[in-house]
């Protein structure tokens, strides 16, 4: 299962230019349950550009869960305790049966609009965990991004998060639907 856990603006901005994150901070009044999605996750998967933001702001937060980079680079940068990490370059489905064949069940996607727009290409993406915050950014990267068919999701659970910010939880729908 490949789950795409973000926080977007209301404009659907992950970031804004830059990898701008201020916007975040307009999710006020709300207990951070990022500790409990994250121990639910046994392995990730990030586009370059995540990883080069990971890199400029020179932490690793994931250490010892499997982690791709999807990336056509030969190298990535260092990034002192980054591990276990692997590059790939390829068919996204071909990835996710990689991950798959390891056992491994849940995996996330951090960040990455365009890795967001290859996996619904393939129709790989199988949750969305949506935090929408009460602000507008109006340029940056967005949710999704690339050429993609049209993928619908069943909303599956709504709650307020915080002061003014909405989670949605959407399951990828059957394909009768």
């Amino acid at each position: 299962m490949v789950t795409y856990y973000a926080a977007l603006s209301l404009d659907g901005r992950i970031a804004g230019d830059e990898h701008d994150l201020s916007f975040l901070q307009t999710l006020t009044g709300a207990e951070n349950d990022y500790e409990v999605f994250y121990a639910d996750v046994d392995s990730l998967i990030m586009g370059a550009r995540t990883w080069d933001f990971m890199v400029a702001h020179g932490s690793w937060p994931y250490a010892g869960k499997p982690t791709w980079i999807v990336t056509h680079a030969e190298e990535l940068a260092e990034l002192p305790g980054a591990e276990p990490v692997e590059i790939f370059a390829g068919d996204l489905a071909d990835l996710v049966r990689r991950i798959e064949a390891r056992g491994l069940e849940r995996t996330w996607l951090v960040g990455g609009g365009d890795v967001a727009g290859q996996l619904l290409a393939d129709d790989l993406l199988d949750e969305l965990i949506l935090t929408i915050a009460p602000a507008l950014v109006g340029t940056g990267p967005a949710l999704a991004d690339g050429a993609f068919q049209l993928r619908r999701f069943t909303l599956t659970r709504m709650e307020p998060f915080g002061d003014d910010g909405v989670r949605l939880h959407y399951d990828r729908a059957s394909k009768e639907t």
